[in-house]
């Protein structure tokens, strides 16, 4: 059955950040280029190395008093984080990044669907809630969506390259907020980065819910859930409900 929060109407709309959420890094294509370099590594040390790379973004935000860069120039040190985090060393690291750096542009390497993404999109739906996505993308976050079997889940499509602002700033929220026809505080949103996605859609107004499936935010104040179906009794649909 549905909670009451959901037949009274009091959520709207759930949003999506695409990349650590919805998708995941090809381990497989990461783990390949590291052994083409006699460097050994396996997909759980990966997930948890990712915790690692999403905080020290959060750590040179809060140097800095606002995130550095844009999603397109954080990239290489996006996967310089992500191998440290895997303790791989750091001339191997130098060797390492930049043809990954490549492999990105040549093919997304945000491309590998979570298990239980198109089954969450699904009942989402089914509880007559409006999806969107909002990522700060390089232009291909539709295209990433369609070759996963996403994309026909959304009733919108927000990449920060193609919208030409990305998060944190409110206003790609609100954008998108219009483009699924729900006010902000009926919509929530959920994301990997605090520093660009909780703190974004909290300042836009959004109830924020923090996807932590390595558990690298234990210690801070947020509302996180470690997969996607845990989403479900957050936002009051009962075990058993609409699928």
């Amino acid at each position: 059955m549905l909670h009451a929060d959901v037949l009274q109407g009091t959520l709207a709309a759930v949003l999506f950040d695409l990349g650590g959420v919805l998708v995941h890094l090809d381990y497989a294509t990461i783990a390949a280029e590291a052994a083409s370099l006699g460097v050994a590594l396996d997909a759980s040390a990966l997930v948890r190395a990712e915790g690692h790379a999403r905080r020290a973004i959060d750590a040179r935000a809060g140097l800095l008093g606002a995130v550095p860069g844009t999603d397109a120039t954080r990239v290489p040190d996006y996967f310089d984080d992500l191998l440290a985090g895997a303790d791989v060393a750091a001339d191997a690291r130098a060797d390492l990044v930049p043809r990954l750096r490549d492999r990105h542009r040549e093919s997304n390497l945000w491309r590998v669907p979570f298990a239980e993404a198109a089954a969450t999109i699904a009942r989402l739906r089914a509880a007559g809630l409006r999806l969107g996505v909002v990522s700060n993308a390089d232009g291909r976050a539709a295209a990433v969506l369609e070759a996963a079997g996403l994309a026909g889940g959304f009733d919108a499509i927000l990449d920060s390259h193609l919208e030409g602002v990305e998060k944190p700033d409110a206003e790609i929220f609100h954008r998108a907020l219009a483009r699924v026809g729900a006010r902000a505080e009926r919509t929530v949103f959920v994301g990997d980065i605090l520093s660009i996605d909780i703190v974004g859609a909290r300042d836009a107004g959004l109830r924020p819910i923090l996807i932590d499936p390595a558990s690298a935010y234990a210690d801070v104040d947020v509302e996180r859930i470690e997969r996607l179906p845990e989403l479900f009794a957050r936002i009051g649909l009962a075990d058993g409900g609409c699928a």
